[in-house]
């Protein structure tokens, strides 16, 4: 499990930044960057995003958090950081919103897009960003909702240094028991043969791995998705 316990956070940068943030610096006199909206006013998805950006632009450290990050690896690994530590302050409801928001997306991504989702990687891939947003454009509006709050809440999260939810031991030790017991015999090999080096893996049991684990995480009971949650999105449980 260890293995995975990036990968929503990467997802989340896919979605949520590089479109996002525009312009700023970091140089003496220089504001920082905004968010901006990455859709016109005519798409059914331009009023939800731009509530997203109002708040984040109204929240001057925020903005600063960013500025000033050269490249896109360095933008890439500060995103990464940044909502993995925000996303260890959230409560649990607002967590497996987030997840199955994402085991709504993982399905509708071509097979190649789905595995790199499994494979380590330090930089925004362009593929990837193309065929997650696609996906994610055609989600009911409340995936956006959920997934949007957690994005902004996780980044003030971590921006403003918010106290983190008391880790529980117990909790996620029943809840990888429990998700270890939704993969009996040759499934359980199969999944373990993904963890043990998704590089290698082939496109197929990588894509098959992470949409089927996404997909379990928000079906066991209330306690084990939340501690399933916080694991995959802030390596915390």
């Amino acid at each position: 499990m260890k293995k995975i316990i990036w990968l929503l956070v990467l997802v989340a940068v896919v979605f949520g930044a590089k479109q996002y943030l525009s312009g700023g610096g970091s140089l003496p006199g220089m504001a920082p960057p905004r968010f901006e909206n990455p859709y016109p006013a005519s798409s059914p998805l331009h009023a939800q995003h731009q509530a997203f950006v109002d708040r984040a632009n109204a929240d001057e450290g925020l903005r600063k958090r960013f500025a000033g990050i050269i490249g896109s690896k360095g933008l890439y690994a500060e995103l990464k950081l940044a909502l993995m530590r925000g996303a260890q302050s959230l409560e649990g409801p607002l967590l497996i919103n987030a997840t199955r928001a994402m085991a709504a997306v993982i399905p509708r991504l071509p097979e190649r897009s789905c595995a790199k989702l499994m494979r380590p990687r330090d930089d925004f891939d362009p593929e990837l960003e193309r065929d997650a947003r696609a996906a994610f454009e055609r989600l009911p509006s409340r995936h956006h909702q959920n997934f949007l709050e957690f994005y902004l809440r996780a980044l003030q999260a971590e921006v403003h240094d918010a106290p983190k939810v008391k880790a529980d031991p117990q909790a996620r030790e029943r809840a990888l028991r429990h998700l270890g017991e939704a993969y009996p015999g040759v499934f359980g090999e199969r999944l373990a043969g993904v963890l043990r080096d998704p590089r290698r893996a082939s496109d197929e049991d990588a894509c098959w791995a992470i949409n089927s684990m996404t997909h379990t995480a928000t079906q066991l009971d209330p306690e084990s998705a939340e501690a399933l949650s916080r694991l995959l999105w802030g390596g915390e449980g």
